[in-house]
């Protein structure tokens, strides 16, 4: 599948912006404990950054209404809080819906339907164990 996103995106004067920070591993001592990434001295923000806002869009997990949303992940896993929101005991994880909608022929609510396309669109590696 390839798609084609054209997208415009108007930000209000003196919003403020979080810049990527830059992973340096050989740091000296007395050196900036943290250095942000630019481009030409302006604050700049990794594709990672934008790919990771992008896919903030799952909203249909169970308590979504009070957390909001979380990036699309085939558990639901929030990194910040070590948490997984859609654990597979709940069967509303990516490879439950999936397996079910595939191989079972159970179409899921239109809401878990969005999830799934969404993590197929994110993309990864969706291999069987063994």
């Amino acid at each position: 599948m390839l798609l084609q996103v054209t997208a415009f995106v108007r930000i209000g004067a003196g919003q403020e912006v979080f810049p990527s920070q830059e992973l340096i591993l050989d740091r000296g001592r007395g050196d900036k404990s943290k250095t942000l990434y630019h481009v030409s001295n302006i604050a700049g923000i990794h594709s990672q950054k934008i790919g990771n806002a992008l896919r903030t869009i799952d909203t249909w997990y169970e308590g979504a209404d009070e957390m909001g949303p979380i990036a699309v992940e085939p558990y639901g896993s929030v990194t910040t809080q070590g948490k997984a929101y859609r654990q597979p005991k709940q069967k509303l994880d990516f490879y439950n819906l999936l397996d079910n909608w595939i191989i079972k022929d159970q179409t899921p609510p239109v809401e878990q339907q969005h999830f799934v396309i969404a993590t197929l669109v994110r993309g990864g590696v969706f291999g069987e164990a063994g």
